[in-house]
């Protein structure tokens, strides 16, 4: 992981540690069922990467893992242009539901700068369209 880029820090980077020792167990059970490992190379649950030591994306990563709510990947999306869930935190869920749902007491961070693509696209959705 790069340490120099702005927004890894060292806080970011143990939470991420943690949120890696989270889900590493489920991904390598999973991949010993014969699924592949999907989380894509610069997943937030994915030891090393830029996302995975961004304290903001890790509380945010943290709060959807917690309150059980979508965590959505920053990098594959669906042929309309919807993000995918995270592959990353779909292990996080792995029996979720033997779990109580824990409330965070903060808020997710707001999304980064929208693409006019995406823009447009949030846009058209919101008409209906």
């Amino acid at each position: 992981m790069s340490d120099d880029h702005h927004r890894v820090s060292p806080e970011g980077r143990a939470l991420g540690d943690q949120m890696v020792r989270l889900v590493e167990p489920v991904i390598q059970h999973i991949a010993k069922l014969g699924d592949p490992d999907e989380r894509c190379k610069s997943c937030a649950f994915r030891a090393g990467t830029v996302p995975n030591g961004c304290l903001q994306t890790q509380a945010d990563a943290l709060k959807a893992a917690l309150e059980q709510k979508p965590f959505l990947c920053h990098v594959d999306h669906y042929a309309d242009g919807r993000h995918k869930l995270c592959s990353g935190w779909l292990a996080s869920q792995w029996g979720a539901i033997d779990r109580p749902v824990v409330a965070c007491p903060w808020e997710f961070s707001p999304p980064d700068d929208v693409s006019t693509e995406d823009a447009e696209r949030a846009a058209a959705q919101k008409g209906g369209a």
